[in-house]
């Protein structure tokens, strides 16, 4: 057992490590981001003070060799920052282990410093992507403000970005926003003036609804975005603590934090993937609820938080077509009680979907980007597997190892819920698959590589499931089949 655990520490301070270094903590001086990071480990890790002071050093220490931490405006040389941030984060994790280990119940305490870490890593979000959008970490070169800032002149769209850009500036003066993508299409030379060239050219207006609500300057579209990576990271942590535990639902939100970095500093914030994912992470969570407590109150909630993603952005359905499928898994004279939620959201995405085909009214142009939605294949899904790896350390193999982590926890979840574990499974490994057959149409213009950022759509969902799978390991459950929440309502 102390074997284990003295193997388990330094990984999980490894993983703290990668998933904070290049983004949540840059923000921070150093005698603040050493002390954090104990925090965390101590917390994560729930073993005891002899054993996390080496395994923390071990674990800082393969960390800095991948991943060497940098800190805004620090004056000190990298051994002097080394030295100090392992030394301050060896320190207090050994610390606070060691109070906990004099308390009678830490079990009690741990939820609420967790709680409390979750709120520190949501407000480091807000000032990582506030400051690092103003320019404050690449000071001289172009912002992601000023661009968002600056509305595209038409026929200067080379990207999807722009166009989303121009979709918002548009609809911020009035127009209309189907008439909004096409002006943006038939003014794109490099589109060669056409309308886009079928149904799935064109978003669903949802989200560009709300962005109407907003300031008619393309910054304010950052704050409204951190609202919904507030409740992804939040969503997140309810995930991983109610298929784990505490722990598990910290370092679930640590790690979606992380991804959502990525997202707010750049220009797929305007992307409307990583909005409608916020969404599909609540309603799952609202689902593991549901079947955590066997009510039909909350799952009736989780599938309509699932369609209100779905109807933000339609790949987004892939969740409710599971939930179809996995009624499979119950005894057939269930079935229908088990579907009815649903059915109900599936008949009113269709009806959505059919409004959203009726308003576009045949304005597409066949004759355009042949083979749209087929560019999916290895180099797809590698894409997608790196996209989130800047801001995760900058190491390439460390997404795909938390996706399958990720695929690895949502299995473990059938040990004790076998029809939520299946969704949840197929959930992160069926949108994978599918990527070695279809891919987003936006290569790049000049090495022709697609960007890969519909890993938006699902590697959230992995990455919160990961550590489900660190903390079941070795547990032994029995399956419930998910017919108490049929015997609900």
């Amino acid at each position: 057992m102390y074997f284990t655990r003295a193997s388990v520490v330094p990984a999980l301070t490894l993983i703290v490590h990668l998933g904070l270094v290049y983004g949540l903590l840059a923000i921070l001086p150093i005698w603040l981001a050493g002390p954090l990071v104990g925090v965390l480990v101590a917390l994560v890790s729930d073993a005891d003070a002899r054993t996390v002071l080496p395994g923390a050093l071990a674990g800082l220490g393969a960390g800095c060799w991948v991943a060497q931490p940098w800190f805004l405006g620090s004056a000190l040389g990298l051994p002097a920052t080394l030295g100090l941030y392992i030394g301050l984060a060896v320190t207090v994790a050994w610390a606070l282990t060691w109070v906990l280990g004099q308390r009678t119940n830490p079990a009690q305490l741990r939820p609420w410093l967790a709680l409390v870490c979750v709120a520190v890593l949501v407000g480091l979000l807000w000032v990582s992507t506030l400051r690092y959008n103003e320019g404050a970490f690449t000071p001289g070169e172009p912002t992601v403000n000023a661009w968002l800032d600056a509305p595209p002149a038409p026929g200067h769209t080379p990207g999807d970005r722009d166009y989303f850009l121009s979709f918002f500036y548009q609809i911020q003066s009035g127009v209309p926003y189907y008439d909004a993508v096409i002006a943006t299409y038939k003014a794109d030379a490099m589109g060669e003036f056409r309308l886009p060239n079928e149904v799935p050219g064109y978003r669903l207006p949802t989200l560009f609804a709300l962005w109407q609500l907003l300031p008619a300057h393309g910054s304010a579209l950052v704050p409204a975005f951190l609202l919904f990576a507030t409740l992804a990271v939040c969503s997140a942590y309810a995930i991983g603590a109610q298929l784990a535990n505490c722990r598990a639902g910290l370092l679930s939100a640590l790690l979606v934090a992380a991804a959502y970095l990525n997202i707010s500093t750049s220009s797929f914030v305007v992307f409307v993937d990583g909005w409608a994912m916020a969404i599909t992470l609540a309603g799952l969570a609202l689902l593991v609820a549901a079947f955590k407590r066997a009510s039909r109150t909350w799952l009736w909630s989780a599938v309509g938080m699932l369609l209100l993603a779905a109807s933000m952005r339609e790949i987004l359905l892939y969740p409710i077509l599971l939930g179809i499928a996995s009624v499979a898994l119950l005894p057939r004279a269930q079935w229908w009680h088990a579907l009815r939620p649903w059915l109900v959201a599936l008949a009113v995405f269709g009806l959505i979907y059919t409004a959203h085909t009726l308003a576009i009214d045949g304005r597409v142009d066949k004759s355009g980007s042949v083979g749209f939605w087929l560019n999916g294949g290895l180099g797809h899904l590698l894409a997608t597997l790196r996209f989130f790896d800047q801001l995760m350390g900058g190491a390439p193999w460390f997404v795909p190892l938390l996706v399958i982590s990720g695929l690895a926890g949502a299995a473990l979840v059938m040990q004790t819920q076998r029809q939520l574990g299946a969704l949840l499974v197929a959930a992160v490994l069926v949108p994978h698959l599918t990527f070695l057959f279809f891919g987003s149409a936006g290569r790049d213009l000049i090495t022709g590589t697609v960007p890969g950022y519909w890993a938006m759509l699902v590697q959230p969902l992995a990455l919160a499931l990961a550590p489900v799978g660190w903390m079941r390991l070795g547990q032994k459950n029995q399956i419930d089949s998910g017919l108490r929440l049929l015997k609900k309502g």
